[in-house]
């Protein structure tokens, strides 16, 4: 009958979890092309664009769900804030922002319990000039619910509707349409 070592077996269980752990975390930062690289190289900077229809052999990225319909913007707050509106007016409907690491960092969700229109001003963390002059110098009240800080200086905003069939299709497209991803000047 063969002894089992307790401590060298412990020892390699725990090896082999740190092991898994640095192998998960490195992965995004090896791979020759994030998704976000994929998808925002073919983007207009600050502007929302709606995504063609999602098919087996033409996805903006792999395993997009074919049962949706999206638009998405590449932001960017280097030279200022960045007002991002759009309607989500049933369940269903998302908002998401993500970094250029793929962090979500933020999403709103369509819901029968609150107003269907969001309109966030995305502020990169750091830009106090901006905050201490929103007041005074823009023409538009600011809020405090609608200013978002970001976490980083360019990101994706991307939106996605339900394909709930062709007698939704026209009014789906034209909400996605709508949306807007653009920059605000200061003496906006």
């Amino acid at each position: 009958m063969t002894s089992i070592n307790i401590p060298l077996a412990a020892a390699a269980i725990f090896a082999a979890a740190i092991l898994h752990i640095l192998a998960t975390l490195a992965t995004p930062h090896l791979i020759p092309t994030s998704g976000y690289g994929r998808l925002a190289g073919d983007l207009a900077e600050n502007r929302m664009q709606v995504l063609p229809d999602v098919m087996p052999d033409a996805q903006p990225l792999p395993f997009f769900a074919p049962d949706g319909r999206y638009a998405v913007c590449r932001f960017d707050t280097r030279n200022g804030p960045i007002s991002l509106t759009a309607v989500l007016p049933e369940p269903g409907w998302v908002l998401a922002l993500f970094s250029p690491d793929g962090d979500n960092f933020f999403t709103s969700v369509g819901s029968p319990n609150r107003r269907p229109e969001v309109s966030i001003l995305l502020v990169a963390a750091g830009d106090e000039a901006w905050r201490l002059g929103a007041s005074s110098s823009l023409n538009v009240a600011v809020t405090q619910d609608s200013v978002l800080t970001i976490p980083a200086n360019e990101g994706l905003a991307l939106i996605r509707a339900p394909d709930r069939g062709e007698a939704y299709r026209q009014r789906d497209m034209a909400e996605l349409k709508r949306a807007t991803c653009r920059p605000r000047s200061r003496a906006s």
